[in-house]
């Protein structure tokens, strides 16, 4: 912007104030001059600062616009991601990887029931029952016909009340106890559990001992017999000692499972014929007073 005219009559006064200190027109319109550069200089400066100011406050606002924009970005991808791992955990049969080379097996595809797979990973005792062809044939219908995200209240071992999926439960309540399988069931379920057990990664060791302990009980003289009572021991010696092998597991009264304890077996059997005497007993005192009318 060009200076004023300071020889106008607009500056009269001004140029008569500086004469009066001593001067004259010309001198005084220099003065006036050099002063107005001078405060146009000054508000030059004012100016060009705060546009610089304001210039460098809209850039900090558009690098904080695109930093936000960017952590945003990051932490929807997070969230994604975080979704598809949920997604992927909820439902890990469908992102299942699948080996595309691979045919399918011509032996038999062995799948455990989910409570059994569930006490193989973690190593706790779990009944035969869920191997034997019986308990594996309801475990596929289980997994065919129930979803796996229905619930129902479940008391657990320790009385404790808890939500698990429907198939386990339904599992659980089909389950027979060891000792009251037959041997064609006994047989079936210890060459299943076996298998099982070494694609869950048991430990070897272990899994030799289950083998020669059910060897042992197979080829036990009371097994080839004729007492029923002597082959029902041995199932009842196999279910109670194979569960204590699971309670004292990591505490001083581990044992060896392959090693048969004669002593035990026999008490077993003896217990076994008591009770069996106890109820035949009972038996004959329900039926004798009819008898007694009859006669």
């Amino acid at each position: 912007m060009p200076p004023p005219d300071f020889t106008s009559r607009d500056f009269c006064l001004a140029r008569e104030q500086l004469i009066a200190d001593g001067g004259d027109h010309e001198m005084a319109v220099h003065q006036l001059m050099l002063v107005w550069h001078l405060n146009n200089d000054l508000e030059k400066q004012e100016w060009e600062c705060q546009i610089q100011q304001e210039c460098q406050e809209v850039a900090n606002r558009e690098c904080q616009a695109e930093e936000e924009q960017e952590r945003q970005q990051l932490e929807q991808e997070r969230e994604q991601e975080l979704a598809l791992q949920e997604e992927r955990k909820k439902y890990h049969l469908k992102h299942a990887p699948i080996p595309q080379d691979a045919v399918i097996s011509t032996d038999p595809i062995i799948i455990p029931s989910q409570v059994a797979v569930h006490k193989l990973c973690k190593g706790d005792f779990i009944e035969l029952y869920y191997f034997t062809n019986k308990g594996l044939h309801n475990a596929e219908l289980s997994t065919q016909s129930v979803d796996d995200d229905v619930l129902t209240l479940l008391q657990t071992s320790d009385s404790f009340h808890s939500f698990v999926p429907l198939a386990t439960a339904q599992a659980k309540g089909l389950a027979m106890k060891d000792e009251d399988l037959s041997w064609e069931e006994f047989s079936e379920a210890a060459h299943c559990l076996t298998t099982a057990m070494r694609e869950n990664d048991w430990p070897e060791e272990r899994i030799d001992s289950h083998i020669k302990f059910w060897l042992a009980l197979k080829s036990h003289p009371w097994r080839h017999g004729v007492c029923e009572i002597s082959k029902w021991a041995l199932l009842t010696y196999q279910a109670r000692v194979r569960c204590k092998w699971h309670d004292t597991l990591a505490t001083p009264h581990s044992f060896n499972i392959a090693h048969v304890n004669n002593t035990l077996l026999t008490q077993i059997r003896d217990e076994l014929v008591h009770t069996a005497c106890i109820a035949e007993l009972e038996s004959l005192k329900q039926v004798s007073p009819s008898s007694n009318l009859h006669i």
